[in-house]
């Protein structure tokens, strides 16, 4: 069944050009694919495309076909994908994203987060068995060409502002497009594309099912906020495969906003920078009751990164649960203080953003096996209302070394009532508020030369219950 699909006069005029001129009720054969170029698309960086995109999507989704996308840069405002359609980007072919506000349309947004509406450049919204693969790319042109969609640039902090939209129904940052967004959607493939560029987040999962993310580049701006890699959002069945994900804020961002489960995930083989986290764990929604539980991460490279893990929820009620992380490289840094965190490999928290947004859940039964870290501060673990319960580490080489040109030896709480920054040493461990934790096989070593800030190995509080030690080696500088 076709989906229903609100257009203009214009649009309605094509439909029966189309139903006309390629004879679709069969009298003529169809080419394999549709190519937008036979709708009228120019690749040169300059024209306006987003009509003869969606006709050629239209086309595709009455004939059971696929978009074709050839060699050349194609500017374009929002486009929707329907079931069955998938856009086929070939090597040297790009869709470029418009700047011009009229080009997007609000898509109602399961968030607060980021405002009631999403404008995203590409979407599709309860479809299914959609997606996009080949070798070409989407660009959501932040800073690229340099300057572009730029407001202003903070030499000192290596910080972008950029410039906002005039897009009604929105708040604060996120008056920009997204790059993709899929919605109520399910049965999404990304493969072997690039995705990059993007104003605000690059790639949304929000209530999404069975999605396979193989073979993808994502990258943006180290120094633009607010574009993630990839954001899932109460989705679930999602596996992230030999991908290279490089971006200012959090490379893959698996949060609750609603009732709405968030469950078995997998992310493996995979590279990941960030200047924020590279793999963010939260609850920011007063309605985010639902489950966050059987996630898995394998052999992933974390490099050049402020925050490697970070379980942060801060408002809701729901779980985060079952988390496995083995086979990981984690190198971090201190960044500049724009950005949330100070340089720690594995950040674990449970508290509340504020006295009227609190969290309620529990954040329980993670497993960190195999992974060697390279750092400029230490292990935290730290919960205020429920304690963390069930962390097990086991075979864990941290290294802490201080190799950047930045020193803030501090434990950053944000988003958090203050003082959500505050002075600390560098332990190599520091657990407050926790039960039943594990630490088997667990080397921590300062590299020289000392620090003045440097704490000691394991700093545990007393409210820190059933702490079982099987082999901890601590080596000094």
């Amino acid at each position: 069944m076709m989906p229903h699909i609100s257009c203009s006069l214009p649009c309605l005029s094509f439909f029966v050009l189309v139903i006309v001129v390629f004879g679709v009720c069969g009298q003529h054969a169809l080419p394999k694919m549709m190519n937008i170029v036979d709708f009228g698309a120019i690749g040169d960086h300059k024209t306006l495309n987003t009509v003869p995109i969606q006709q050629a999507i239209l086309v595709a989704l009455m004939n059971d076909m696929d978009v074709y996308v050839p060699r050349g840069v194609f500017v374009t405002g929002q486009v929707e994908l329907f079931s069955g359609v998938h856009i086929m980007l070939d090597q040297g072919a790009e869709l470029y994203a418009s700047d011009d506000p009229k080009q997007y349309a609000c898509l109602p947004s399961i968030t607060t987060d980021t405002g009631p509406c999403d404008y995203p450049l590409i979407f599709a919204n309860n479809a299914e068995d959609v997606g996009m693969y080949g070798g070409g790319c989407i660009n959501g042109g932040a800073n690229d060409p340099p300057g572009h969609l730029v407001a202003s640039y903070n030499a000192t902090e290596q910080f972008i502002t950029p410039l906002q939209f005039p897009f009604p129904n929105c708040t604060g940052y996120s008056c920009k497009p997204k790059l993709v967004v899929f919605k109520n959607t399910r049965h999404i493939i990304l493969k072997g594309i690039t995705l990059k560029n993007s104003a605000l987040w690059t790639t949304t999962l929000a209530q999404a099912s069975d999605v396979l993310i193989d073979n993808c580049t994502i990258y943006g701006d180290r120094r633009w906020p607010n574009n993630d890699g990839v954001d899932i959002m109460s989705s679930s069945n999602i596996i992230i495969k030999d991908s290279n994900i490089s971006t200012g804020d959090d490379s893959i961002a698996i949060i609750t906003h609603t009732s709405y489960a968030c469950n078995n995930i997998s992310v493996y083989d995979s590279r990941l920078a960030s200047s924020s986290a590279a793999i963010k764990l939260a609850a920011y929604e007063e309605n985010a009751s639902g489950l966050v539980s059987n996630l898995r991460f394998d052999n992933i490279y974390v490099n050049d990164t402020n925050r490697g893990i970070c379980i942060d929820p801060r408002w809701g009620s729901g779980s985060i649960m079952n988390v496995s992380f083995s086979n990981m490289y984690i190198s971090t840094r201190y960044f500049s203080s724009p950005w949330w965190g100070s340089a720690e490999p594995i950040y674990a928290t449970s508290m509340s953003m504020s006295e009227n947004q609190t969290w309620r859940g529990d954040v329980k039964n993670f497993h960190f096996e195999n992974i060697t870290i390279m750092s400029e501060a230490g292990v935290i673990l730290y919960a205020e209302d429920r304690p963390l319960t069930n962390f097990t580490f086991k075979n864990i080489s941290l290294h802490i070394h201080q190799f950047s040109n930045i020193s803030r030896p501090s434990h950053d709480y944000r988003p958090a009532p203050p003082p959500a920054i505050y002075y600390a040493p560098t332990d190599g461990i520091f657990i407050q508020y926790a039960t039943n934790i594990t630490l088997e096989d667990v080397t921590i070593r300062y590299l020289p030369p000392k620090q003045s800030f440097w704490g000691v190995c394991l700093n545990i509080t007393s409210d820190v219950k059933n702490l079982n030690k099987e082999g901890l080696t601590c080596l000094a500088a």
